[in-house]
Order: structure tokens, then sequence, then C-alpha cells
């Protein structure tokens, strides 16, 4: 309860951030020029598109290699873009429970294995996120606390630690999916997954590295990935649909941070995320296409946290 508000209290702040950076920073003639300039050069949209589309393919070919590729690639990449789309359209991060629906009714799987493999492909998109990040801080030169990272590499060690040395005994609800990550992260599968998850955010960060070059904006491709991956982790404290004003305030905070003019990273920012909103819609409308649901299994789907609870919370009143 308290982190979700912590969530909310931030995600909040980001957005009077947005609000006070479009008050100053706002200028309709500069954008409007700006794209003009992306929409006159179609080999870098092409490139942008081309690098986002195939940075979901490797995310869609690293979830279907931990559920145990017993299906297609597309089963797995139609479940990405359901969850672009709804967390484009929703003020909450709801995507990933229609992703989890679309792999429980398509691979006829129980709703906590289905959430299982999208949980953990969660937990390994931040875990390269914030490598990435930390990375990026030192060769970039910026300045990082040793205790920080000192820290960051105890809990790391622990966890892998854990993961090697727990011994998985009993069958419980808990027990049967530790087994399971157990099993696959000790495989040759686990660095495969780490390294396709890895290259997919590095090909996300095109979309930034394009907007930059084509509105003169000095950025490399180094600069790019560090930028994106410190954005996207920002996107924990999304409260808006495709957390618009979170996106916009971290980017442009990261960009400044990199030595861009603040006019031109807010700019830079806005016509990024512009961007992702459109391919978002595009992709979502070739999913219902293509893989059509009906209105309500999604709204079924988005319910089932809350009744797992509930059922949760009856078994254990009975066990009592």
């Amino acid at each position: 309860m308290m982190g979700k508000a912590c969530t909310w209290l931030t995600g909040i702040v980001l957005l009077i951030v947005f609000w006070l950076l479009s008050r100053q920073l706002f200028d309709s003639h500069q954008l409007l020029e700006r794209l003009r300039a992306i929409l006159v050069q179609p080999e870098w949209i092409l490139f942008m598109v081309v690098s986002y589309l195939l940075s979901f393919v490797l995310k869609a070919e690293a979830w279907r290699t931990y559920a145990g590729r017993e299906h297609g690639i597309a089963l797995y990449l139609h479940g990405i873009f359901y969850s672009l789309l709804i967390n484009h359209l929703l003020p909450v991060k709801a995507g990933d429970l229609v992703r989890t629906g679309i792999l429980m009714k398509n691979a006829r799987l129980r709703w906590d294995n289905a959430l299982h493999s999208v949980v953990m492909m969660r937990l390994a998109d931040m875990l390269v996120l914030g490598l990435i990040s930390a990375i990026g801080m030192l060769w970039l030169g910026m300045t990082m606390s040793w205790i920080a990272v000192a820290a960051a590499s105890a809990v790391t060690l622990a966890a892998v630690a854990a993961i090697r040395f727990t011994p998985i005994r009993r069958r419980t609800f808990v027990h049967r999916h530790l087994a399971q990550l157990k099993t696959i992260v000790l495989s040759r599968r686990g660095p495969y997954i780490l390294a396709l998850v890895a290259a997919s955010w590095i090909l996300e960060a095109a979309i930034l590295f394009g907007i930059a070059c084509m509105g003169d904006t000095r950025l490399d491709a180094a600069s790019s990935i560090w930028a994106n991956s410190i954005t996207i982790g920002g996107q924990i404290f999304h409260v808006t649909p495709g957390g618009i004003g979170t996106y916009e305030s971290t980017l442009s905070g990261s960009l400044a941070v990199l030595g861009v003019g603040w006019e031109e990273a807010y700019a830079t920012a806005l016509l990024a995320h512009a961007f992702k909103f459109a391919f978002s819609f595009m992709v979502g409308a070739y999913s219902l296409i293509r893989m059509p649901i009906s209105l309500r299994e999604a709204k079924e789907w988005l319910r089932m946290p809350r009744r797992s609870i509930q059922h949760t919370n009856s078994t254990s009143e009975r066990t009592f």
C-alpha cells in the first residue's frame, strides 16, 4: 500500500514538473518545424520503425524462450502489442494483465503460470535497464556513489546466491514458481534471455537517436541508449495514459544532464513520445485484427488480480 502511494505521489510530482516545463518551453512553431524536418526524411522514419519493431520481436523471443517455446513467436508478439496498446489507453499499467490473459487463453495455461512468465520478463527488463543506466553513468563520466554501487552489487550477489543455493523442497504455490525460475536462470536459457532483453532496449533507443539527429540535436548512440533506459525506468511512476508527463519530464531531465539545452530536450521528448504513441496504436490495431479479443475478456483479465487475492484470502480463512 505504501509503495503504491509513493508511486502515485512521484507520478504526480513528475506531472507538475511537466506542466512547469510546458509553461516555460512549449513552442508550437518550433515543434512544427521539427515535425516537418522529420516528415521529409522517410529513411529516418523507416529506420526508427524497423528498429522499434525489431526490439519487440526480441522481447517476444525472450518471453517465448522463458515460457518454453511451445508456441510460435506471433502469440507472444501479439501479447506485447496488446500490452502496449492498453498501457497507452489507461492511466495505469494494466497492459501486463491483458498480456497474461492472451497467453493463458491461447496457450491454454493456468492464470498463475502465464502471469509468472510475464512478471519474470518485467524483472528482466528492470534488471537490464538498471545495469545499462549504471554502466552509462560510469562510462559517461558521471559521479556515482560507490556506496550505492556496493549496495547494488551486494543485493545482486545475494539474489544470485539465493537462487543458486536455496533448496526447493515443498510444492506450494510460491515454491513451484521459485523452482521454475531457478531451473531457467541456471540453464543456458538465462543468459540468452538477458541478452535478448538487453538488445531490445538498445534497439528501442533508435527512436530517441533518430528524433535527435533529425532535429540537429547533438546526441550520440551511447547517450541515447542511456537516456532511453533512464526514461523507461521512470515509467514505473506511470499515472497517465502512456505515461504522459512522466516520460517527458524524465527524458528532458536526462537529456539536460547530457548537455542538451532544455528547449531542445523538451521538444525531443515530446516528439519521441508522440512517435511511440502512434506506433502503439498501429501495432495494437494490427493485433486486434489478427488476434481479436472481446471487451468482456479484457475486463475479465483486468479483474483477475483482485479475484486471485479474494480466493487466496478465503482459502487462508478456511485453512485457519
